[in-house]
């Protein structure tokens, strides 16, 4: 059941790069609206929490291997079911949320 276990795994590092995206887009907004220095700084840190974090790959990787290796098993298939598709929209969220953060990132900090 190691891909259930990974399913688990990967929920709690999926909100760890969303909430390191979103983190880092508030505190640019704030910055470009309102001036506050201090906020870029903040944002600039926490942007190596999803511009370097693998966790898209990562996920799709491990976990489908994972999926894959116990698909034969009756007792597995019956279990997992369909859950392994979340490691597919992980893996589309991420992309997603790294574009547009990447974007909103050069429109609020002003340019490349």
């Amino acid at each position: 059941m190691k891909t259930i276990k990974w399913l688990k795994a990967s929920i709690f590092l999926q909100i760890i790069y969303a909430f390191f995206c979103i983190f880092s887009t508030i505190c640019f907004a704030i910055n470009h609206h309102w001036g506050i220095y201090n906020f870029f700084s903040l944002g600039m840190l926490s942007a190596y929490g999803w511009i370097i974090n693998p966790t898209g790959i990562l996920t799709i990787v491990l976990g489908l291997s994972f999926y894959f290796s116990e698909k034969g098993k009756e007792n597995a298939e019956k279990i997992i079911g369909r859950k392994w598709a979340w490691f597919v929209w992980f893996f589309i969220i991420d992309t997603l949320l790294y574009i547009t953060c990447g974007g909103l990132m050069v429109i609020f900090t002003g340019g490349v």
